[in-house]
């Protein structure tokens, strides 16, 4: 059975990931914590049992999104055996995680808008997110897994697109994390690998000779 403390837990995490859609549908500055009281059909009495203010929010939003890296670099190290390998495992499962148990959080884009001790904090984890990246391109690029290319380059177009899908991705949309997850990192890849390589973690079992067309309006909210 849960504790009472396992139940808060879960409690607030989902009351994050509804705010994060509220803030998605609106824009972070447009809603207030009215609106999303409104959407979770609660009081907003009953919202400040979790969360203190909207700065507090979006601030949680970025410190899930950021464990949620830490536990994919995790898991990539522990499946992919090289570089590209690594790489695309950690992508793959980044974007899962993202959502799955951020959903739309479409406020990951809005750090200058966090308290300036709080951005901070962010930052200085995302800079070191970043920074495993350009390890994992800089290992495959010596193994011959990924093309010589600019890893920071690379990373910033990357984590670019990824941290941009909270808004377009729909949950109720006709692709699931996990597919989106699949396709995305497919396409991220392609531009890294080189032409000949086939099979191994890199590219799923797959040759890829040319970049495929982007599909971005996948799960697009209309």
């Amino acid at each position: 059975m849960q504790t009472r403390d396992e139940v808060q837990r879960l409690k607030r995490e989902a009351v994050l990931k509804e705010a994060g859609r509220a803030f998605g549908k609106r824009g972070y500055h447009n809603t207030s914590l009215d609106d999303v009281a409104k959407a979770l059909q609660v009081s907003k009495g009953t919202l400040y049992n979790y969360v203190k203010d909207k700065q507090e929010i979006l601030y949680e939003c970025h410190a899930l999104a950021l464990d949620i890296g830490d536990r994919s670099l995790a898991h990539g190290l522990a499946v992919g055996h090289d570089g590209a390998g690594i790489l695309r495992a950690t992508l793959v499962r980044y974007i899962e995680l993202l959502t799955e148990e951020l959903g739309a959080c479409a406020v990951l884009m809005e750090v200058d808008a966090m308290r300036p001790e709080d951005r901070e904090t962010a930052v200085a984890r995302r800079d070191a997110f970043e920074r495993a990246f350009v390890k994992m391109l800089k290992q495959g690029i010596k193994d011959g897994s990924i093309r010589e290319v600019d890893p920071k380059l690379a990373v910033f177009t990357f984590m670019g697109a990824i941290n941009w899908l909270p808004r377009w991705f729909n949950p109720d949309g006709r692709l699931t994390g996990a597919e989106v997850a699949e396709k995305v990192t497919d396409l991220l890849l392609s531009g890294l690998i080189p032409p000949t390589a086939t099979g191994s973690g890199a590219t799923g079992g797959h040759s890829i000779e040319t970049p495929g067309p982007a599909r971005s309006r996948a799960n697009r909210k209309t």
